[in-house]
Order: C-alpha cells, then structure tokens, then sequence
C-alpha cells in the first residue's frame, strides 16, 4: 500500500502543495478584498444618502464638486475652514462629497472623525454619535473617535454606553479615571434611588472626581436637608456660588471669610473681592456678588456653572469668577 503513496513523501511534491495552498489563500483575500471594498462603497453611499438630502448645498454646487477633479483631501481642507468659520452646514455637505470621493482607508477614517465633529459642534448629537461608530467600523482603537463617541452618548444621557466608550479606552491605557466617576455620578443623578442612597454612593465616588462633593451640596439643597450633615465638606472654590445665594451657614474655617462678607460674623478677610463686598455695604453701597464662569482650558466665558466645558469638552476646568457689583432695586425698575 506504501508503494502507491510514495510520491507523498517526496520534498518536491510537498513543496507543490505549499505553493499550492498560498496561492489559494492569496486569491481568497484578493477576492475577498475586492468584495468588502465594494460592499463597504455601498455602505458608505447609502450612509452618504441618507444625511445629503438634508444638505443645505445647492444641488448644481454638490454636482460641480463631485465631478470636478478635486481630491477628497482638498475637499476636506475646504470643509475644515466652513467648520471653523462656523458655517457647518456647508462643512458637513462638503465632507459628505469628500467621503464619496475617498479611496484610502485613512482619507475615510479622517473624514468621518471630521464630519462627527462637526455634527457635534452643530448640536446634532445622534448623527454624531452614527458617524462616530462609522468612523470606528474602519478603525476601532481610533482614541480620537471614541473619545467623542462617548461625548456623544453621554450628551444623550445614554450612559451605559458612555461608559462602555470609556472602558474600551481605558483598555489603551488612556486616563480616564475622572469622566468614569462623572458620567457614573450623572447616571445616578437621573436615577429613582431614595436620597441616602444617591448620597453613600456618590461619596464613594467622590475620589475619582473632585466636583462630586458640589454634587453632593446641590442634592442636599434640592432635597431641603441640612448641608451640615455633609461629611465630605466641599472646597471653596468650587462652589462659593452656591454658598453665598444659600441661606444656610456651612461649618468649617475656610467658609467664615465668606460668611464674614455677607455679615453674619466679624472675622477679617484677606480676599479682596470678599473684603470689598463687605466695605461696600459698611458704607451703604448696597453691593453684592455676582459670578461669571470660565474654562482653564479654552477661556471660553458662560454665564452658569458647568462640570464639562461645552466648548472645549474639558471636564471639570470651570473657574467660577466672583465680581462685586451694586445690587438693583426692582422697586426702581419702570415696565
């Protein structure tokens, strides 16, 4: 029996089999290939469909761009300066030409991640957040990407699916200790559980996220509870605001300059608006303070607190900016 299966065992033969088998599997992924390319064009016009007949771009100019000799990356340099000049609607119908165009894997990955911020910037959140997972379709460890898909999703209170964002970049070793502890803090503010609950669990939260002990004082505020009950007393800075409109008096030395400026004690005071707040009313000004809120990060200015920029995305970089001005009579107001 041997005899007949001899040829097996000759090197050349086995070298004819090994050649045989690569090239199988070569024209197996060529095939392959050329089958995901094409399925993935289909998919990427059916994307681009479904978001250009909303597009604010005249027709003939979405037709003179498509068919003019013009690269998806120029196409996409065009768009970047409609979206900083803040025109995103023509941003978003130009990167949408630019993404029929593209070729490269890279060319589509930057165009999406592009086209995502853009919705985002524009405040159309769920179109992000479909352009994100796009965007990760063909590259799924893109930091970038997912970074504001979980913004997204976290802009739609869809939590879960935030923190599941953060977890896949946790697993690349990116630090996000501090939007976990946020985003788990926003999903057990929305929640049913009893406030005693609410409070043991966002004390154990606290470590991760310094502005959750401001959390913690608004919920005893709304809840009408006594703030001196609160374990955990939070720092000054991140929350004068809220102590100098509240009636309530917080224990503790690093509140009394504060206290003092609103007359409820004598203490000196070293900081100056606090202790020009107090020498205005001294003297009959009738003054008081007023709060403006910064970003450390970008300077952008609003006019109430915030624990994520909403221009930057930064958390927890609000600087709250206390200003001593004369308080209105609206007895004096005309209508």
């Amino acid at each position: 029996m041997d005899f007949f299966f001899i040829e097996y065992r000759d090197p050349i033969f086995g070298l004819i089999v090994l050649f045989s088998v690569l090239l199988l599997v070569a024209i197996f992924s060529y095939f392959w290939g050329v089958f995901s390319l094409k399925d993935q064009k289909n998919s990427i016009d059916k994307f681009v469909n479904k978001f250009q007949s909303q597009s604010n771009l005249d027709q003939k100019y979405q037709d003179m761009l498509l068919n003019l000799d013009i690269d998806s990356n120029s196409l996409g340099v065009l768009a970047g300066i409609f979206a900083r000049s803040g025109d995103f609607n023509k941003a978003i119908s130009i990167y949408l030409i630019a993404l029929k165009k593209a070729t490269k894997k890279s060319e589509k990955e930057f165009i999406f991640l592009n086209l995502g911020k853009v919705y985002l910037k524009a405040g159309f959140i769920q179109r992000s957040t479909e352009v994100f997972l796009e965007s990760i379709k063909i590259s799924p460890k893109n930091i970038d990407a997912l970074s504001h898909l979980g913004l997204g999703f976290e802009k739609l209170r869809m939590y879960d699916q935030s923190l599941e964002v953060l977890d896949a970049l946790s697993e690349q070793e990116i630090e996000v200790a501090e939007q976990i502890a946020y985003t788990k803090a926003l999903k057990l503010k929305n929640s049913d559980i009893n406030f005693d609950q609410k409070i043991a669990k966002f004390k154990k939260l606290s470590s991760e996220f310094k502005l959750i002990d401001r959390m913690i004082l608004e919920l005893y505020i709304a809840n009408n509870k006594d703030i001196n009950e609160i374990k955990s007393k939070p720092n000054l800075n991140h929350c004068i605001d809220i102590l100098y409109i509240n009636d309530g008096v917080l224990d503790g030395d690093e509140y009394m300059e504060l206290y003092s400026a609103k007359g409820k004690n004598d203490i000196p005071i070293n900081d100056f608006n606090l202790k020009l707040l107090k020498t205005a009313n001294a003297n009959g000004l009738n003054a008081t303070l007023s709060f403006s809120y910064i970003c450390s990060e970008c300077k952008s200015s609003y006019p109430l607190f915030f624990y994520r920029c909403n221009h930057c995305a930064r958390l927890g970089s609000c600087a709250i900016i206390p200003n001593v001005i004369k308080e209105s009579d609206e007895d004096s107001i005309a209508f």
